[in-house]
């Protein structure tokens, strides 16, 4: 299978568009949908805010739906300001506009497409400067909005950083206006404080009550997130024919009591566990423990829980969809199958299972794509950031 069956359009590269002079910018605005709660795009701002700091920009970061309360869940650097409004949209259009007139800042990174039509709307107030700016793009939520108010807002952007090639070719799909040198994709890492909790030369006890063998699934359960493949794992778990291998589906959400009849239904539910919301500290056992980890979603903008899972040596099976072509390559750094296709899942599991060769080749390889300067890894985050920013990668950072 090759590691990308939807196909890469090949004008649009990989990595920054350097402007070359290596100078040090005056401060960075941010204006984010959230930084501090649990989620995808929660952690890439906090990765993003984190790389800011390693190369010294200092940044002035709007946050509409964060809380006080929620700052105490991570902590900012220094030279990174949070000002957080609790979902009141009048108060962050008042800061951004506020920010705006400042005339601090020479760039803009917009976190989330829903924010953009604000950013373009107010760019105006500064005409006898250019900004520029900057929007992120993750996954599902820029796949299908591309048009009217949101289009013609795209068309000022000076650069969409995409996660991955798929959400860079359906966004060029919309609006086609746009040129190649528009889009840069900028893909995910595993931050270094999220890395930092634990200490991989040095594996932790083995958790109470987990089975012997055991695939392992880290997801939402919920009603509206099925494109995430769990109903597939089961079918293909059912087909299984070791009969000593369970299954742990780590996450809540609400679909569970479905996911549970369905195990039932099955006749694998002794062997299905639905083990809820993990700490960190837990997944990292869980990782490290499990077989192989397995989500054959159809929608994921990246996937950075396939990072997570290759970081602890877990053998990764993913969907051949969307942007996990990105992050897996088939046979190399994990296993791909057509989506939706439990048969094809059953096959995979059991190669995987058989074949201590390919399993110990995808773990290694796995492994190097997010430890020392492997392609996903925070440094080299951090280098593509530099680039995209046009600074210089700070020596002894």
């Amino acid at each position: 299978m090759p590691p990308d069956p939807e196909g890469i359009q090949e004008g649009i590269q990989e990595g920054p568009r350097p402007g070359g002079s290596g100078r040090a910018p005056r401060r960075v605005l941010l204006l984010m949908s959230e930084v501090f709660a649990d989620g995808g795009i929660q952690r890439f701002n906090r990765t993003l805010l984190m790389a800011c700091a390693r190369l010294g920009v200092p940044c002035d970061v709007l946050a509409l739906n964060d809380s006080e309360e929620s700052r105490r869940r991570w902590e900012a650097p220094r030279q990174i300001r949070v000002k957080v409004f609790g979902r009141n949209r009048f108060r962050f259009v008042l800061a951004t506009l506020a920010a705006l007139l400042s005339g601090r800042h020479e760039t803009i990174i917009v976190g989330h497409v829903n924010l953009l039509t604000l950013a373009v709307s107010a760019l105006p107030l500064r005409r006898l400067r250019h900004i520029r700016l900057l929007l992120i793009a993750h996954g599902i939520e820029v796949w299908t909005c591309i048009h009217g108010r949101r289009r013609r807002a795209i068309r000022t952007v000076d650069t969409v950083l995409c996660v991955s090639h798929y959400t860079a070719r359906t966004i060029q799909k919309q609006a086609p206006e746009l040129g190649d040198h528009r889009f840069s994709v900028f893909p995910n890492a595993l931050s270094e404080t999220w890395i930092g909790q634990f200490p991989v030369t040095a594996a932790r006890a083995r958790r109470e009550g987990l089975p012997g063998r055991f695939a392992l699934s880290v997801t939402r359960l919920d009603r509206n997130e099925r494109y995430k493949g769990i109903v597939t794992a089961l079918e293909a778990f059912a087909m299984l024919s070791d009969r000593s291998l369970h299954y742990l589906i780590a996450g809540r959400g609400d679909d569970s009591a479905f996911l549970q009849q369905v195990a039932r239904r099955l006749g694998i539910a002794d062997r299905v566990h639905f083990v809820g919301g993990v700490s960190d500290v837990e997944l990292a056992d869980l990782y490290r423990s499990c077989v192989a980890f397995v989500l054959p979603s159809g929608k994921e903008g990246f996937g950075i829980v396939f990072l997570e899972a290759m970081y602890f040596g877990a053998p990764v099976i993913a969907a051949a969809a969307k942007g996990a072509v990105d992050v897996v390559q088939h046979e190399h750094t994990g296993m791909l199958v057509p989506y939706g296709d439990a048969a094809a899942l059953k096959v995979a599991m059991e190669r995987l299972l058989s074949d201590s060769a390919l399993r110990e080749r995808i773990r290694r390889e796995g492994r190097q794509t997010v430890h020392g300067e492997g392609r996903f890894t925070f440094n080299a985050y951090v280098r593509r950031l530099a680039g995209i920013l046009d600074v210089p990668v700070q020596a002894g950072r």
